[in-house]
């Protein structure tokens, strides 16, 4: 459990998880098979990037908690990379690489904080709008989606980044945390499918900003 992920429908890659997990596993759209370790196990990474160039970011370690380590993979391996400058885990990854995000997440109590990455260090930026960990997120650095998680209960906002700014989007029909965001998707066109608690699944479409749902 509590494992993260990235990527696509026919190239996703999962890593880590509880309890301490290094394992990596790729996805091709029909078979997993095992690739490459992390070099600490940790739960609750915010997953940035693809299947051949992506990053975990923070996390839980058990113990001592959560940390600031952030590891890369090439596709085969992993190898360290500039750590975040605030411990958290739960937090929701965007973008690649080369230019991602990491946002919100929580230690003893929920937080708001924003992370850019431009390759080779973070950098603090605006807060989002609301504190939670475990949010679901779509698209990229500069136009990013993040939506549901949990505070001190579950929570349906939504809430996109333009780069710079955050602005409020219609709230989701369901409220959840640890579901399963589209990392592929955009700020305009995402997927949020199960989650604690239940099994509902949601589209969001910009610009009406419609929350549906689609199965449960």
């Amino acid at each position: 459990s509590n494992l993260s992920g990235t990527g696509t429908q026919t190239a996703a890659l999962a890593f880590g998880g509880y309890y301490n997990v290094t394992t990596t596993a790729k996805y091709d759209g029909t078979n997993w098979t095992t690739s490459g370790t992390l070099s600490t196990g940790r739960e609750l990474m915010a997953g940035i990037g693809i299947q051949t160039a992506a990053l975990a970011a923070g996390g839980y370690v058990r113990e001592p908690g959560a940390t600031t380590q952030v590891e890369q993979y090439n596709g085969s391996s992993w190898t360290g990379a500039p750590s975040l400058n605030t411990g958290l885990y739960g937090r929701t990854g965007n973008g690649t690489t080369s230019a991602g995000l990491a946002s919100g997440g929580q230690t003893g109590s929920t937080s708001n904080a924003v992370e850019e990455y431009n390759g080779s260090s973070w950098s603090t930026v605006n807060t989002r709008p609301y504190s939670a960990g475990s949010a679901m997120g779509s698209g990229t650095q500069t136009a990013a989606l993040n939506y549901g998680g949990n505070p001190s209960s579950l929570v349906t906002t939504t809430a996109s980044y333009d780069g710079t700014n955050w602005s409020a989007e219609s709230a989701m029909a369901t409220g959840r945390s640890m579901g399963g965001g589209s990392p592929s998707g955009t700020s305009g066109l995402a997927l949020a499918s199960t989650g604690y608690p239940g099994t509902a699944s949601e589209e969001f479409t910009a610009p009406s900003g419609t929350s549906n749902i689609s199965s449960s």
